[in-house]
């Protein structure tokens, strides 16, 4: 087989772009908080740098224990950093559960173990175990992507391609040297080996200049619900609130579709205060901003608007159904809060309430309609539900 490959360009070009990557991560490493998964990135080019340069030294240094042992395991961990900082990233522990750990934990004893009986003889085997543990890591890599459920989607689903291809070719090199061991095939296995690596070192490069655009949009993630997100309640803020609010009313109109705001206001909140101290007070809107998330759907837009103000945006415009989640949202929050750290608060909301019509201008206007019913629902002696006229 004839392969028009420059083998000693090819490593050389890994190398710097490697070594220029890595330290493209160190830099923002230090620059970003030291965010640990950079760190991670950084060391995984180095170990892989580390590697090429040790299998290379295998041609002038008679010395296996130095090149052969120590650049598969150089190339075996460099992988294994990858997958380290993007559970970091996400926040997850390495391995996922206690079963899966065991298993990446024996599986990386018996690579070690299988390296250090093998590298002063065939060099097939620590190539094959090599090849099978890189396998291994990326398969995991790739499960642990595809289970995340952040967004946006792209980075994680070009790192997904990266990382299968990457599997792809270390089964097949453990193909290659398994047919050539017992001569099943004629090949050429130097020449297919060589072929394997050459796109191996491509991906390698394609992989650590990929990460970046991980971390970035994940940061850019995080600023974005930090921007949206009530600090203590973790709901929407009033502004997210009303940006979204303002989108849902031009859909339901757009579609016809029905639409209903609902006001939620707890009510004596100020002698909570008073009596308790605002610290108990944050834990009361902290609670019911939990009881509010677990009784509404996740279609359904739910935010803190102000002081002891909440206001939730449904998908329905039957009145059967508004009447049914409002009438246990307020069972809910009186059953379980007699009683909010030990203490007999006795909590109860008022809730005002309307369903867009024909002759609803805008979301604004719904928002006065509810505002105005929540207050009629005090008035009416607390604890209650009241829909501005016309609506149910």
């Amino acid at each position: 087989m004839e392969l028009n490959i420059h083998l000693p360009t090819l490593l050389l070009l890994s190398v710097v772009i490697n070594l220029m990557v890595g330290g493209l991560l160190w830099l923002v490493y230090r620059l970003r908080d030291l965010q640990a998964c950079f760190r991670l990135w950084a060391l995984a080019c180095v170990t892989f740098v580390a590697g090429i340069v040790l299998a290379v030294a295998r041609s002038v240094v008679d010395a296996p224990l130095v090149t052969e042992l120590a650049a598969h395991l150089c190339l075996g961990l460099s992988p294994w950093l990858v997958l380290a900082g993007i559970h970091n990233l996400l926040g997850v522990p390495l391995a996922g559960g206690k079963k899966s750990s065991r298993v990446l934990v024996v599986c990386a004893v018996v690579y070690v173990a299988g390296l250090l009986v093998s590298y002063a003889g065939d060099t097939l085997i620590p190539r094959l175990l090599t090849a099978l543990w890189s396998a291994l890591v990326f398969t995991v890599a790739i499960y642990r992507l595809a289970s995340s459920s952040r967004t946006p989607r792209l980075p994680f689903r070009i790192l997904q391609t990266i990382f299968g291809i990457h599997g792809i070719l270390m089964m097949l090199q453990v193909l290659v040297i398994i047919t050539s061991r017992w001569e099943l095939v004629g090949l050429d296995v130097n020449a297919v080996l060589t072929l394997i690596l050459a796109h191996h070192l491509l991906l390698a490069t394609a992989t650590v200049m990929a990460l970046p655009l991980l971390a970035f949009t994940q940061a850019e993630r995080n600023l974005k619900l930090l921007a949206e997100r009530d600090e203590l309640t973790q709901l929407l803020n009033r502004r997210a609130f009303l940006q979204q609010g303002r989108a849902a009313f031009n859909q339901a109109r757009e579609q016809q579709q029905g639409l209903t705001v609902l006001m939620i206001d707890l009510d004596y909140f100020k002698q909570i205060n008073d009596r308790w101290g605002h610290e108990v007070g944050d834990s009361v809107l902290s609670f019911v901003a939990t009881i509010m998330a677990e009784e509404l759907r996740d279609s359904d837009i739910i935010g803190r608007i102000g002081g002891e103000e909440f206001a939730a945006v449904l998908n329905t415009g039957s009145c059967k159904e508004v009447d049914a989640v409002t009438s246990r949202l307020l069972r809910k929050i009186a059953e379980r809060g007699r009683w909010v750290e030990g203490r007999p608060l006795n909590l109860s909301a008022s809730i005002g309430g309307v369903v867009i019509s024909p002759q609803t201008h805008s979301f604004n206007d719904m928002m006065r309609s509810a505002d105005a019913a929540m207050y009629e629902a005090k008035d009416k002696g607390r604890n209650r539900v009241e829909f501005a006229p016309m609506s149910c």
